[in-house]
């Protein structure tokens, strides 16, 4: 009979049950307590630097399939939260493990699942085991809470006009403490109070994006600053004074309000948001409801005064409740792909005026950021979506023509680098493993150094390790042959769409651009196209017919 041993841990220190101890005893265990299931061989998986919060981890992963083609008999680990500190991912895994009549015995607690009684057991222990991880969890975040209301800084990027700086100070109990303050950076506190003057004067935060493009305002990053980064400084408490005023707005919206307000000190908001996991599976952050949120007096001052603070507030929601969504159906099919080829910026859809005799709406691609800057920063024409779409469209007859020329272009490149994102996250994946396992062939060959007397054990242990990471390397390799062989057979797929593009659908050709295209660039000055095809460096050039 073969038993799995699964180990994890995880940080990689010194402290607590390391990753080979865990594995010994285990061992220890079978042999003693589980001689009748006449174990004669242990595979072992090692997950060490990973959480038990979820089962997203390599070795456990492959454990998993492993069990799946009945490889072992029967699962042993050192204790119960090894394989997941979640119930609901703690039982899945006991369901796949009963599906495949493989036993599990957990040695700390002394949990059998070849009975009724340990079964139940099992499920009630991992019950205990979740509830001790969500108890931490609310623990620390009262502590955190507990925290803010006293205006501390507790991380993350410090909003613009401040910074975050670490402050040693002597409590009452004559001890050393620390904590982190905003300090402030005088040049963009000026920047910040120019954006409430301007949102105050024009009451629209597109005018206020407009006005700070044209004036060659930056972010930290160097970027324009655009309208939703601009309602975040808006919105943002930290830069007004803390009034009795202040805190009365802010209560009447659900707030709890923490601090002696001084008409100086400016507000900290906590607690605003949480993270989710999405449909797709995704960790996300969304915002809590008002009522749930802390806004906290400081220790850093505030710049905007309470009265304007609450009116660029009130003014944003008058704003955000009369917003008209925009054009949402047209025909047009380069959207998200074409871009202004003066300044590089991406170009959106607008239309002109009803044609009185057609009855037609003539629909226009147009620079975002001739729009923004009104004309200062480009000046580049608009273009009618019924001629430049159809051009387009040639184009990709010409592509699918001369696909042999692109298709060879995609081998070469695949020889020297895999392309997708799939292949990025899996060979990541793959040469973590290796890393870790060269890292353990490390660590015992200086253990043989230090003692000849466990040469064999370690010498075996060694080659062991060898043998998988030469397996790493062959998937390695696999995987880079198959990602080549997918992309390529997906290419051709479309390629061969080109030459029946025009009896395709709209939706079908979208996704066919889609597919194949990744920018495209229009030059107004002469009327050319540049349309650059996927995972190539050569660009595609042509000259449209213009309309006159």
């Amino acid at each position: 009979m073969k038993s799995a041993i699964y180990s994890r841990k995880s940080r990689f220190t010194g402290k607590g049950e390391s990753i080979e101890n865990q594995v010994q005893m285990c061992k220890e265990y079978a042999n003693i307590n589980l001689r009748n299931k006449q174990i004669d061989e242990f595979l072992v998986y090692e997950d060490e630097g990973f959480s038990g919060s979820n089962t997203n981890r390599p070795e456990f992963l492959r454990m998993m399939n492993d069990a799946k083609n009945k490889k072992f008999d029967i699962l042993i680990c050192y204790r119960l939260d090894r394989i997941s500190r979640n119930v609901a991912d703690f039982s899945t895994t006991l369901q796949i493990l009963q599906q495949y009549n493989i036993d599990f015995v957990s040695i700390r607690e002394q949990f059998d699942t070849s009975s009724p009684m340990g079964r139940a057991m099992i499920y009630i222990a991992s019950v205990f085991a979740q509830l001790e991880r969500e108890t931490i969890a609310e623990r620390v975040r009262d502590n955190m809470l507990e925290l803010a209301k006293t205006g501390r800084w507790l991380g993350g990027v410090s909003p613009l006009g401040y910074k975050s700086n670490p402050i040693t100070y002597i409590d009452e109990n004559m001890k050393e403490r620390s904590l982190v303050k905003l300090t402030a950076i005088p040049e963009e506190l000026k920047l910040v109070q120019l954006i409430f003057d301007k949102y105050l004067e024009f009451k629209s935060l597109s005018k206020v994006e407009t006005y700070l493009v044209q004036n060659n305002f930056k972010t930290r990053r160097g970027n324009n600053f655009e309208k939703t980064k601009l309602r975040q400084i808006l919105m943002n408490p930290v830069y007004s004074k803390a009034t009795n005023n202040l805190f009365d707005y802010l209560s009447s919206l659900g707030v709890t309000t923490c601090g002696e307000p001084d008409g100086i000190h400016g507000l900290l908001r906590y607690n605003k948001q949480k993270s989710i996991t999405n449909k797709s599976g995704h960790i996300c952050k969304v915002d809590r409801e008002m009522d749930e949120w802390i806004a906290a007096c400081s220790s850093h001052k505030g710049i905007i005064s309470d009265e304007d603070w609450i009116e660029v507030q009130k003014t944003l929601n008058k704003n955000s409740n009369r917003a008209v969504s925009g054009i949402r159906t047209h025909n047009a099919l380069l959207t998200a792909l074409l871009k202004c080829g003066r300044c590089g910026a991406p170009m959106y859809i607008t239309y002109g005026h009803k044609n009185t005799i057609s009855n037609k709406t003539n629909y226009y691609y147009a620079c975002s950021m001739k729009k923004i800057s009104k004309g200062m920063k480009c000046n580049c024409k608009n273009v009618r979506v019924d001629d430049l779409d159809p051009y387009v469209i040639t184009l990709l007859k010409e592509l699918g023509e001369n696909k042999q020329k692109l298709i060879d272009s995609l081998i070469e490149k695949n020889k020297k680098k895999a392309s997708t994102d799939n292949y990025l996250n899996q060979s990541e994946n793959i040469n973590n493993l290796m890393a870790k396992k060269n890292k353990q062939i490390d660590s015992l060959i200086e253990k043989l150094s230090l003692d000849e007397d466990l040469t064999d054990l370690i010498m075996e242990k060694i080659k062991t390790l060898k043998s998988e990471v030469e397996d790493l390397k062959k998937g390695l390799k696999n995987i880079e042959t198959d990602e080549e062989e997918i992309n390529l057979y997906f290419i051709k797929l479309l390629l061969e769409k080109c030459s029946l593009i025009d009896t395709l659908s709209r939706d079908e050709k979208k996704l066919l651009i889609d597919g194949l295209i990744t920018k495209i660039t229009w030059n107004p000055d002469t009327f050319e196209v540049l349309i650059t095809p996927i995972n190539s460096n050569n660009a595609i050039e042509g000259k449209a017919s213009k309309k006159e």
